[in-house]
C-alpha cells in the first residue's frame, strides 16, 4: 500500500515543534550582548535560514561580522536555546498514524542538521522518519528551496507525488519552487496571508492525515 501515498516532508520549527521560546530567546541575548537595539517584533526571524537574517540584522556590516553574530546566536542555541521546545500537541499521534499507514516521511529545516537531529532525538519522533534534511555550514546555498530540491534529488522523490508541510512562506515558496504540493500548518507562525498561498490548509495536526489521504484517493 505504501507504495501508492505520497511521500510527507515535514518543516520542524513551527510545524512539529514549538520552538519560539529558545530562537527568540537567544535572539535577544546575542542582539543585546551586541548593543544593537531595539529591533522590533523578531518572530520574523522564525523560518528564515540564520544567514538570511544576519543581513537583515546587519545590513551595512562586513560578511565576518554576519557569520560572527550567527556564531554568537547558534552557541547559545547549542546551550540552551535547543531545549526550549515542545511537541505541538497533537504532532506525535498525527505523525504516528501517518507512519502506521504507511507514509513516508521526511524533514526539511532550514536548522542547522544536527540540532534538528538532537531535538528529533529528544522528543523520540526521530526514528519516525525515513531521513532527516537541515542546513549544513559547508553547503554553497542556504536556501530552503535548494535544500528541499536535494532531498528529492537524493531521496529520488517524485514532485507529484509528494507534499511539504510546514507553516511559513518559506516553505510554501520551496514547495511551489520545486512543484510539490504544499499543506500549511495553521497552528504554527504562519500568517493567514502566508497559510492562504498554500495548496490547502491543515488548521490542527489532527486534519493532516484525512488532508493528505483523500490526495492519495
Amino acid at each position: 500500500m505504501s507504495h501508492s501515498l505520497p511521500a510527507l516532508i515535514f518543516d520542524l520549527d513551527g510545524t512539529l515543534t514549538d520552538s519560539k521560546p529558545g530562537i527568540l530567546g537567544c535572539l535577544r541575548t546575542v542582539i543585546d550582548a551586541r548593543n544593537m537595539g531595539d529591533q522590533g517584533p523578531l518572530d520574523r526571524f522564525i523560518g528564515p535560514p540564520v544567514e538570511e537574517w544576519t543581513v537583515e540584522l546587519l545590513p551595512h556590516a562586513t560578511e565576518e561580522e554576519r557569520v560572527s553574530l550567527a556564531r554568537d546566536y547558534r552557541a547559545c542555541y547549542d546551550r540552551e536555546g535547543w531545549r526550549n521546545n515542545s511537541v505541538y500537541p497533537g504532532v506525535r499521534e498525527m505523525l504516528v498514524e501517518l507512519h502506521s499507514q504507511g507514509f513516508p516521511l521526511y524533514v526539511c529545516t532550514s536548522k542547522q542538521q544536527h540540532f534538528a537531529i538532537r531535538i528529533l532525538d529528544a522528543f523520540e519522533i526521530s526514528g519516525l522518519f525515513t531521513a532527516i534534511y537541515g542546513d549544513k555550514a559547508e553547503y554553497a546555498s542556504h536556501s530552503k528551496i535548494d535544500l528541499l530540491a536535494h532531498l528529492l534529488n537524493e531521496r529520488s522523490l517524485a514532485p507529484a507525488t509528494t507534499w511539504m508541510i510546514g507553516d511559513r512562506s518559506f516553505d510554501i515558496d520551496a514547495a511551489h519552487a520545486n512543484h510539490l504540493r504544499c499543506l500549511a500548518a495553521g497552528w504554527g507562525y504562519g500568517s493567514p496571508e502566508e497559510c492562504a498561498t498554500a495548496d490547502a490548509i491543515a488548521p490542527t495536526p489532527a486534519h493532516v492525515a484525512a488532508l493528505v489521504v483523500d490526495s492519495a484517493q
